[in-house]
């Protein structure tokens, strides 16, 4: 088996642990950061959100870097920077860069945070660093639009289009066509329910959407357990959560299908978590494992993005129309070789970790090695998504110029599906 990372989220009552759960290009989930609640946020907690020009709706550009969604924001009087967009995250995070400038003491009055034609008030968002997720997503994360944002708007997001539409609650108006799924609040989350069939069984649970995941599916061990298929006995390949608190090793498995409301995604790609307690409950303890027994797993970009998607929260539920990308097979990893960005920057495209038996491990490239020229194209023309995605091209082979401790190594990849 191999061992490869990825990035996944749990929420916690307080910003007290963020980690990241990568297979090269399968980042699964954002931080896990935030000052949760319980249940939806309440009318008395909202922040005051103004619409430009006296209206009740705007629209913002959508940056995805993998299937995970980052927005503009403007912090203060600062200039705008690059958030997720986060339906996976109970509250608002400010990165602590971000936070020196605008929220340094308790008496210091809440930042005003603003989107293209909208402005936050009112908030009083967790401050944790999330300079460690940069390398992971290929690009600096200066904050996190969370739920205490999303619980008050409606909002839908254009994947295909890259655009993002935001709502007073009162006017919006639904198109035709669109599916409509209720959303259960569970410990401040947006869970839908999901059928997954996976390794010959259909299992249905509670869901959380996560626009800030860049992955498919998570799956609690607990969740399958509940369904007797702990431990797991289907084809997988090994992988790793890196957080703080160190390495926490999961399973990777293709799943046959799962179905969102009348919608069918095919093959898509699960994390199966290999303890039984989920990493939020053993820091919370009992009472928060509890809390977290109704919740299956997560659901993220790379499912949610075959999507045209509406989260109406304050109306309880979504809507779903599938795009131009719906047919389209999820594509894995074929190289076996984490891939993560480095340098001051963040332009630079480093091996972390190869997988033994893989590609990568055939061809020797070696963790370390800096990935300079795929098929003769200088990588600091690309994205860490595009490079990703270049080695995700299972029955391709692709010529890799690298750069190892000063010399420059010529390497062949034969890229094959391993899930």
């Amino acid at each position: 088996m191999s061992k490869e990372s990825s990035a996944m989220r749990s929420s916690a009552h307080r910003p007290a642990w963020l980690a990241v759960l990568c297979c090269g290009g399968f980042l699964l989930a954002a931080a896990a950061l935030a000052h949760g609640t319980k249940g939806q946020q309440t009318a008395a907690s909202a922040p005051a959100l103004h619409f430009a020009h006296g209206g009740n709706a705007a629209e913002i550009p959508m940056e995805l870097a993998g299937n995970a969604v980052f927005v503009p924001v403007q912090c203060n009087q600062g200039r705008p920077s690059s958030w997720l967009l986060d339906s996976g995250s109970p509250g608002t995070v400010v990165s602590g860069a971000a936070a020196s400038q605008a929220i340094t003491g308790d008496d210091r009055p809440s930042p005003v945070l603003s989107l293209p034609g909208v402005g936050i008030h009112g908030l009083q968002p967790a401050v944790h660093s999330l300079q460690a997720l940069g390398p992971w997503y290929g690009q600096r994360v200066n904050g996190v639009i969370g739920d205490d944002v999303l619980a008050h708007l409606v909002v839908e997001l254009d994947y295909a289009r890259r655009s993002i539409e935001l709502y007073e609650p009162a006017a919006y108006h639904e198109a035709r066509h669109f599916k409509k799924l209720g959303v259960h609040w569970i410990d401040g989350l947006p869970t839908v329910r999901a059928k997954l069939r996976l390794a010959g069984r259909a299992v249905t649970g509670n869901f959380v959407l996560n626009t800030g995941a860049s992955g498919g599916i998570l799956v609690s061990s607990a969740f399958l357990e509940a369904n007797r298929m702990y431990p797991f006995a289907g084809k997988t390949i090994s992988g790793s959560i890196v957080a703080a608190s160190g390495e926490r090793e999961v399973l990777l498995a293709r799943g046959e299908w799962l179905e969102l409301g009348s919608w069918q995604v095919t093959q898509p790609i699960v994390a199966i978590e290999q303890s039984r307690a989920t990493p939020a409950a053993e820091e919370n303890g009992e009472e928060r494992k509890e809390q977290l027994k109704g919740i299956a797993g997560w659901i993220g970009g790379q499912i949610l993005r075959k999507f045209r998607l509406v989260l109406d929260f304050p109306s309880r539920r979504i809507l779903l129309l599938p795009n131009s990308t719906f047919i389209f097979p999820i594509e894995a990893n074929a190289s076996g070789a984490t891939i993560i960005a480095a340098g001051p920057s963040l332009d630079q495209y480093e091996v972390r970790r190869i997988a033994s038996g893989s590609p990568a491990a055939v061809a020797r490239l070696l963790p370390g090695d800096r990935i300079t020229v795929i098929d003769s194209e200088p990588t600091s023309q690309l994205t860490l998504s595009q490079v990703r995605r270049m080695l995700s091209r299972s029955g391709h082979t692709v010529v890799l110029g690298v750069e190892r401790l000063g010399h420059h190594v010529r390497i062949v990849l034969h890229l094959r599906r391993r899930l």
